[in-house]
């Protein structure tokens, strides 16, 4: 039994189940936490239930907006909700791991904005776990996460993804640019929610008036012509792509047509399916996260995400080293960086911008001119950055002054910097 913080987690949070798992190091693979005969998939039912009271499920929506939640006779705030919810689904793990921590957490969501991800934290904060160990990402990147971690042989060329809940059906497709150092891992979506629906209405419109002996059943037909649909669907979105892998997720294909389709889809190429892609993918996340190394040559991004590393070159420790103060591929809304400078006598910080893409690295200047007289190892300048968008950065200053000797005037200045 240990008590320090050993344990990798990723959680799948979903509107109405999520998934919880665990980076079993004997294995060197995630295990599903709350698995059974009964539950296979480890369905955790996203349902808050208080003694005595109806049980609070939809509080993810609430969260989204901000709304608070009622609570028999009084209204509560959504973080409040969730961070219970939180606390009982993490304590699932010490069934199997007792008495271990948690030393990375990666929660992954279908989709993710600013408010909701500030509120995901706030929740967390309320249970102990606090930034230095929570990341939250979306889908698309758990599911890069999870593909770079399988053999290489599975992603020699481009992998693509089908995601279908029984209503959306979305395509992901995973491509990855060697042509870059690191290489570059991204995705391109396309939803064929209503292409899908509307070929199946055309298929069921086409169905005979009298079933043939062979079929008797119009539910057993019309499920048949919806994997006919879909096989096609697969085959045009596939047409002159060079892909490696398939991926099927979803309790859409959890049906008998999927099973007749899968084994023509996966003729010449590997065909995969499963419930626990996004909740593996964030566990290899999580493991990255905290010191995994296994991905270093490469980046993954997602159109949130900064396009270029932002540094200051300083003196520390005789000798010059450089400051990172945003890395390329982070979310431009999780960026909070803050950092104390000694200026030696300039009137500006320079700034170096290096595009993750195609563009040439550059350095832009912050001017200090505010504390013109004190520049000269006089003052001391608290430095934080944040992103107002994935292109601009901010970078508020605060003459924080110099002991007794120099007292700071606390004026604080703003400059934008333009990341591309």
């Amino acid at each position: 039994m240990s008590d320090e913080r050993s344990l990798i987690v990723g959680l799948d949070l979903g509107n109405e189940v999520s998934q919880l798992a665990v980076y079993d190091r004997e294995l060197m693979e995630p295990v599903l936490m709350g698995q059974s005969e009964d539950n296979p998939d480890a369905l955790i039912d996203t349902i808050v239930s208080f003694e005595g009271r109806d049980d609070i499920s939809g509080f993810l929506d609430s969260l989204r907006d901000g709304s608070r939640i009622r609570m028999g006779a009084k209204k509560v705030d959504p973080e409040r909700v969730v961070a219970y919810f939180f606390k009982k689904t993490l304590a699932l793990t010490r069934g199997r791991y007792p008495g271990e921590k948690i030393k990375m957490l990666v929660i992954t969501v279908p989709e993710m904005n600013k408010d909701f991800v500030d509120r995901l934290y706030e929740a967390l904060s309320l249970i102990g776990l606090e930034s230095d160990r929570v990341k939250i990402i979306d889908h698309k990147r758990s599911y890069m996460y999870y593909v770079l971690y399988q053999r290489k042989e599975l992603w020699t060329n481009d992998v693509g993804l089908f995601d279908y809940d029984g209503e959306n059906l979305i395509y992901e497709q995973l491509k990855i640019d060697r042509t870059h150092t690191p290489s570059l891992v991204g995705v391109s979506e396309r939803n064929l929610t209503e292409t899908f629906a509307r070929e199946i209405d055309a298929a069921a419109g086409a169905m005979p008036q009298n079933m043939s002996e062979a079929v008797t059943d119009e539910e057993e037909l019309y499920l048949s012509k919806k994997g006919a649909v879909f096989e096609n669907l697969v085959r045009g979105v596939l047409r002159s792509q060079y892909i490696s892998s398939l991926f099927m997720t979803g309790d859409g294909f959890e049906t008998e047509w999927a099973d007749a389709v899968f084994p023509r889809l996966a003729v010449g190429r590997r065909l995969f399916r499963g419930r626990n892609l996004y909740v593996s993918g964030a566990v290899y996340a999580a493991r990255e996260f905290s010191g995994g190394n296994r991905l270093d040559d490469y980046l993954i991004f997602a159109p949130d995400m900064v396009p270029a590393s932002l540094s200051i070159d300083v003196y520390s420790g005789g000798h010059t080293e450089e400051l990172l103060i945003a890395r390329a591929g982070e979310p431009w809304f999780e960026v909070d960086t803050s950092f104390d400078l000694i200026p030696d006598g300039d009137t500006e910080i320079p700034v170096n911008i290096k595009p993750a893409f195609d563009g040439e690295a550059k350095t832009v200047m912050l001017d200090i001119t505010p504390v013109a007289g004190k520049a000269d190892r006089m003052t001391r300048l608290e430095i934080r950055t944040r992103f107002e968008s994935r292109d601009t950065a901010i970078f508020t200053i605060c003459d924080k002054g110099f002991g007794e000797t120099m007292p700071g005037t606390d004026r604080v200045w703003e400059e934008a910097v333009k990341c591309s």
